[in-house]
């Protein structure tokens, strides 16, 4: 669902205004690897806030902003801009509720990807990488076109459905995350487009995801790269279990990544490359509002390669940059309503999403490498 449900309850009717948001530091230590903590073995630039408002001057109509501020390591500057910004409208419809939005909005793709900038509604610090990759996050997340969404009652749950169209918001983090700096070029977005559906009750929740997102590339004249652009078309599975205090989820991914120019002359054609990811995430809740999750994660860059030998034999790079497999273990602790404790270690084998994804670097990449984060959270509601 939208990110402004997550921050608080529909408005009422008795109530135009909402006001909420949220403040969360973090801490990063990584071995054998730069991955978000740079040079460093460690990192404290991992802050996030967002100061939420919504207001509803008449039935029917709802207007919607978030303003946040984030820096994530090496992964992401630090920088204040608007996490949605959208005028809304809905009316009862189907056993439900039928609307349409415009402006900026949050990407609904799988569980997670509109609320994945929010400690309180993620399920850890750093999510499954095989489908909320973070070094590709500029090209997926923030959509500025329209939104035509629905929700249901139905088979004693509900049913929840987005049909998405536009731009997605890019800046200089991704031209460093995939290309290695801002200097080479620069990246702008072309389309996007999504269908997303969704159904849950007490016991279970799942979904299917369809986008396309293609941005292009334009390079400095002093680089060796070439004009291009790049194009995901990605399915992505989505599965939740409840039982007691034990709950199961899955997630799975499969697509293609299309590439022309970048690293290649155009004239050589088009690069496909069909990629997938999946992870498992078997989470336990406990007394006194702790959780403790283990987590498997896998990666490939190409299933046609799923070991890396051939990209090996034909890059001369690692064997290891063509897949990843991430075992976490990790706990959240919710002191109270409003505060939120949450740690978690990486056993990581492979470096598939490891920036900069088009220039890696085997000398401070190692095959088998670790990561430990922790992160404290605060959120606040009028």
């Amino acid at each position: 669902m939208c990110l402004f449900f997550i921050f608080g309850s529909s408005i009422s009717s008795a109530s135009e205004w909402q006001l909420n948001g949220f403040v969360g530091q973090g801490y990063i230590a990584a071995e054998d690897t730069q991955f978000v903590v740079g040079q460093d073995s460690s990192t404290f630039e991992i802050t996030e806030a967002a100061f939420a408002v919504s207001w509803k001057p008449m039935e029917h109509f709802r207007f919607a902003s978030a303003l946040s501020f984030r820096q994530w390591g090496d992964l992401a500057d630090a920088g204040i801009d608007f996490d949605y910004l959208f005028a809304e409208y809905s009316d009862q419809m189907w056993q439900g509720t039928v609307g349409i939005r415009a402006g900026r909005f949050k990407n609904e793709m799988g569980f997670y990807s509109s609320t994945r900038d929010v400690p309180f509604t993620r399920p850890s610090i750093m999510l499954p990488q095989s489908i909320y990759s973070d070094y590709f996050r500029d090209a997926q997340l923030h959509i500025e076109g329209a939104d035509l969404f629905g929700m249901h009652q139905i088979l004693d749950g509900a049913l929840d459905w987005h049909i998405s169209a536009g731009k997605v918001d890019v800046t200089e983090n991704l031209d460093r995350n995939v290309m290695g700096s801002e200097d080479l070029g620069t990246f702008d977005s072309e389309q996007f487009y999504s269908g997303d559906i969704e159904f849950q009750n007490d016991y279970i929740r799942l979904g299917v995801t369809y986008y396309d997102a293609e941005v292009s590339y334009r390079p400095n004249s002093d680089t060796y790269y070439y004009p291009g652009d790049i194009r995901l078309k990605n399915w992505v599975l989505s599965g939740q279990i409840r039982y007691k205090m034990f709950e199961l989820t899955g997630e799975y991914m499969t697509g293609d990544r299309l590439i022309n120019g970048l690293v290649i002359p155009p004239v050589a054609g088009e690069l496909v490359d069909s990629g997938l990811g999946y992870y498992l995430d078997l989470r336990a809740y406990l007394p006194s509002e702790v959780e403790l999750f283990v987590r498997f994660d896998r990666h490939i860059d190409d299933d046609n390669d799923s070991d890396g030998k051939k990209s090996e034999a034909s890059t001369g790079l690692p064997a290891y940059f063509g897949y990843t497999n991430d075992w976490t273990l990790g706990a959240r602790w919710f002191l109270n309503n409003d505060w939120l404790l949450a740690t978690e270690y990486h056993h990581v084998e492979g470096a598939s999403w490891v920036t900069p994804i088009v220039a890696p670097d085997p000398s401070t990449q190692s095959k088998n490498w670790s990561m430990f984060a922790l992160q404290l959270s605060y959120r606040f509601q009028w």
